[in-house]
């Protein structure tokens, strides 16, 4: 039996099993959208659940900010997409329009848009890529129930419209605030985002997104759920409350997934670039861990390039296991929630990860390099029961 599993932006594995192995494949083959994207989006908006459609919300002369969240397929062209549907259906004007990214991953996404619009309408438009580090850039706008403040980026605040573009993903997975996460925390201040990291309460990071974005006024949103790599399988706009259930539903169908451990799990992490993070990499691996048996074996394929981050660094400390979060404290990083991760299922999982990071850095962090695909055919010969999880970043296990 041979099965495919893709990973990075257009590389794949054959993964070659026989038939005395239990194979169980996951999100594997997810289906896409069968209209246009553009008629997809359009049909979203005019048809929106439990609300009136978005040209009826909006008037001339509003501000109108976009706020971009991470890990959306296709991100330029549903932007584009949406521009389009404002100049045909409203009177906006582009001049009152900020497109505002929550990183500069996310803000890859201005270049190609640049060559898919009319450059009059390009250079019209008003780009924010969110800074979590610059005060003056934020705004206060509550405070949570223990007293801590919240505070979000300061366009978004002051903009006369709202209008969120969301991924949609069940809500149980690694470092997720749920419904609202595309706002609370990716677009607060970096003290708030290392706090909310340190203490990871999953309970109370989703409370407080919710609280973000009811102060902030957004009562209507997009919500984009992936399909592989860079394929959109649903897009979805309306009421929040409305979509809180319904949109759920939609994710949970095609990314949530009953545990059967097995003693080795081969997962991965496809599509471009701004996939290949180590967010992307941390959830990758704790939800594989669930489907996988106490002291088996974790394969990840990805992509992921570049120098390891700070943080990512201090786990190749000999005392990393007793001491990480005292070295964390005196290292306030954003990979703190990963690194975390990585150090708590590197103990109790065998983890290897194929990429295009260095040998010596892998091995320096506690993981097993894997140095081509074969490798990870080795691997398995010898496995009664094989779990292979497509996309594993966007998976969940119940």
């Amino acid at each position: 039996m041979t099965l495919e599993l893709r990973y990075g932006a257009s590389n794949s594995i054959k993964l070659l099993t026989t038939e005395r192995q239990t194979v169980r494949a996951c999100s594997i083959a997810i289906p896409a959208i069968e209209d246009s994207l553009e008629q997809t989006l359009h049909t979203s908006l005019d048809k929106s659940i439990h609300f009136p459609a978005f040209k009826e919300i909006v008037f001339p002369e509003d501000t109108l900010a976009i706020a971009v969240g991470e890990g959306i397929p296709q991100t330029a062209q549903i932007l584009q997409s949406l521009l389009d549907y404002i100049q045909k259906h409203t009177a906006l004007s582009p001049n009152d329009i900020t497109i505002v990214f929550a990183n500069s991953t996310e803000a890859i996404a201005q270049n190609e848009l640049q060559t898919l619009l009319d450059e009059f309408l390009f250079a019209s438009l008003e780009f924010e890529v969110h800074n979590p580090d610059i005060p003056e850039e934020l705004a206060y706008l509550t405070a949570t129930l223990e007293g801590e403040p919240i505070r979000l980026n300061k366009t978004l605040v002051d903009a006369d419209v709202v209008l969120p573009i969301c991924t949609n993903l069940p809500n149980s997975i690694f470092g997720y605030a749920g419904f609202f996460h595309d706002l609370f925390p990716l677009y607060t201040e970096t003290d708030t985002i290392l706090r909310l990291r340190s203490k990871q309460n999953a309970e109370e990071l989703t409370r407080d997104a919710g609280e973000a974005a009811g102060m902030l006024g957004v009562q209507y949103l997009i919500k984009v759920t992936p399909g592989n790599a860079n394929t959109i399988h649903n897009i979805t706009a309306g009421d929040t409350h409305s979509l809180q259930s319904a949109i759920t539903a939609i994710a949970n169908d095609v990314w949530n997934h009953p545990t059967n451990q097995a003693e080795i799990s081969i997962g991965s992490i496809s599509g471009s670039p701004t996939q290949q993070t180590w967010d992307n990499l941390a959830r990758a691996y704790s939800a594989l861990a669930k489907t996988t048996s106490p002291g088996g074996s974790i394969v990840l394929c990805t992509n992921i390039d570049g120098p390891l981050p700070g943080v990512i660094q201090l786990l190749s400390s000999n005392d990393a296991t007793q001491n990480l979060h005292e070295q964390l404290k005196q290292h306030p990083e954003v990979d703190v929630q990963t690194a975390a991760e990585i150090l708590r299922l590197r103990s109790e999982y065998h983890l290897y990860l194929l990429s295009h990071l260095n040998h010596d850095d892998v091995e320096s962090i506690g993981l097993a390099h894997i140095e081509s695909p074969d490798q990870i055919n080795n691997l398995i010969q010898s496995a009664e029961t094989i779990n292979c999880v497509g996309d594993a970043h966007r998976s969940a296990f119940h």
